[in-house]
């Protein structure tokens, strides 16, 4: 071989070599931000539903022990119907986030549970109205065991 020739292929592999990592880290940055991109529009806004909707069954929970303290009390009334309604808004948002996703199994699970757990609120709030003593008995046999079931599936 001669020398120019050894030179030359001194000179091309090298290159050829820089292009072809080059062309692999670019494919590597462009898949890297495809993934990000889908873990911020997929996952992330799921888990920001998925945290909503646990805040805002705790407010649920807050506002109907506020009304068992004090039945008398409008805004406890309103802080129960905006929490609930906050709650069907993140849920709805999160399901058609979470459609085709391994997320929309689990998120099924949920509206079950939150029908039962308003269920039991919808108890307590007759009680309030009825007998009072028996509101606290109530609140603490139905409506708390209803409310761990919707967070522990949350939070799963």
């Amino acid at each position: 071989m001669k020398f120019s020739a050894k030179l030359l292929l001194c000179t091309i592999l090298p290159a050829v070599l820089f292009i072809i990592a080059l062309a692999v880290g670019i494919g590597g940055l462009v898949y890297t931000k495809g993934q990000f991109s889908h873990y911020i529009q997929t996952e992330q806004r799921i888990h920001t539903g998925l945290t909503e909707m646990y805040a805002q069954g705790l407010q649920m929970g807050q506002a109907l022990r506020n009304i068992v303290l004090d039945p008398a009390n409008p805004q406890a009334y309103k802080n129960l119907d905006a929490a609930r309604q906050a709650y069907e808004k993140a849920y709805k948002e999160t399901d058609g986030t979470a459609r085709g996703t391994v997320f929309a199994a689990g998120l099924g699970k949920l509206p079950p549970l939150r029908a039962a757990h308003a269920e039991a609120q919808d108890k307590v709030l007759a009680l309030v109205k009825e007998q009072a003593a028996d509101t606290v008995k109530q609140l603490n046999s139905s409506e708390t065991p209803a409310w761990r079931n919707l967070r522990a599936e949350l939070l799963k």
